[in-house]
């Protein structure tokens, strides 16, 4: 009798188009020289890592490091904080 190893369907999501991790994008944020950026690293990735978990950011973990699309971390900012002539 032969015995067959089932092989799981690979049911992962695409990869992050863009994937930055988050002291990479607060490092990216903090040279905007926009005010709410102008405070320590530290605290400004805890404030990228809270709009991820609130906005419901899909991450992946590599090495141990949470990645996030960068481009969804910009669309997280702009629902924030829209542009004066934005609808």
């Amino acid at each position: 009798m032969a015995i067959t190893t089932l092989a799981p369907a690979d049911y992962s999501p695409a990869p992050i188009a863009d994937p930055v991790t988050y002291k990479e994008a607060a490092l990216l944020f903090m040279e905007t020289g926009y005010p709410e950026f102008q405070s320590n690293l530290k605290t400004v990735v805890r404030k990228l890592t809270r709009w991820g978990t609130q906005d419901g950011l899909r991450t992946e973990r590599r090495g141990g490091v949470d990645h996030v699309s960068f481009s969804d971390l910009l669309e997280a900012h702009a629902r924030r904080h829209p542009s004066p002539g934005r609808p």
